[in-house]
């Protein structure tokens, strides 16, 4: 299978770039893989969200909220590709969940196409593919059945990619990435650890700064529409978990729990044919 690129006539490095949800995770990562190419990038936060331990200092870094039209469009304007990364706090009700799940991507939606965006990549998860089969591997064939599952935020995001679709069929660009669990710097798996699975619980890994150095290839070799699986090692809950204290109770239900308590490998060759996933 060859690599498609997305046909523009700007150079990557003559694009602007915006990361929404740029404290986060995943966030604070593609910030930095595209600072490291030196391509201009602009770094948004919520005015009360912290930015402790993040080096931002050669970053342009704006204070906005998704939900507030003015700051959105101050933030979007002259962006010519946007990576949504952004997650709701896991201690809102499940229904608050979904409410500021697809109302946000709604906004960001209409503002990306009010200013001429080029490309959104979107951050989802390997959640909304749903389950496989037992002996194979999940794929992007497969998909999400809503309702069958209580993790809120697998329904939110699942919700969250039909508002994609939306605008997808309309023409606008837009490349869905669904990584499996992160691993490494700045990722906590206390909480994750604690969930009560088997040792032999079947799951996938991905290291954070691989998926934020895929999440920016997306930008101009993902396939507008397209949807790729980001996974890394296929392991167990064991191997995952090994140092982590099992047990104790968690105060909250952390984001992606389904993904480890579904127990899915994952067959990642489409990101790894069309995006460079190592």
């Amino acid at each position: 299978m060859t690599t498609k690129a997305f046909a523009t006539e700007l150079d990557p490095k003559d694009w602007r770039y915006l990361v929404i949800g740029a404290t986060g995770v995943l966030g604070r990562h593609v910030v930095r893989e595209l600072a490291g190419r030196q391509w201009p990038v602009r770094a948004m936060r919520r005015w009360d969200t912290p930015a402790d331990g993040i080096d931002f200092s050669d970053v342009e870094v704006v204070v906005g909220d998704i939900f507030e039209a003015t700051s959105l469009g101050e933030a979007i304007a002259g962006a010519n590709g946007v990576v949504y990364c952004a997650a709701p706090d896991p201690q809102l009700e499940p229904s608050a969940i979904m409410r500021r799940s697809v109302e946000g991507i709604r906004r960001v939606l209409k503002a990306c196409r009010e200013f001429d965006v080029e490309r959104l990549v979107l951050t989802s998860s390997a959640s909304t593919m749903g389950r496989s089969s037992p002996g194979s591997r999940l794929r992007e064939t497969s998909f999400y059945l809503p309702g069958s599952s209580d993790d809120p935020f697998a329904e939110a995001k699942y919700a969250v990619e039909l508002e994609c679709y939306r605008y997808i069929a309309d023409g606008f660009p837009v490349v869905i990435l669904n990584p499996s669990l992160f691993i490494g710097p700045g990722v906590d798996l206390s909480a994750y650890a604690r969930l009560d699975v088997e040792e032999s619980q079947p799951m996938n890994i991905i290291d954070v700064r691989e998926a934020a150095r895929v999440h920016v290839e997306a930008l101009h070799r993902g396939r507008p529409g397209g949807r790729y699986l980001l996974g890394g090692d296929n392991t167990t809950a064991g191997e995952v978990f090994d140092g982590w204290p099992r047990r104790g109770r968690n105060e909250m239900r952390p984001r992606e729990a389904y993904l480890v308590e579904c127990g899915q490998w994952i067959d990642s060759r489409l990101a790894r044919d069309e995006l460079g996933l190592k």
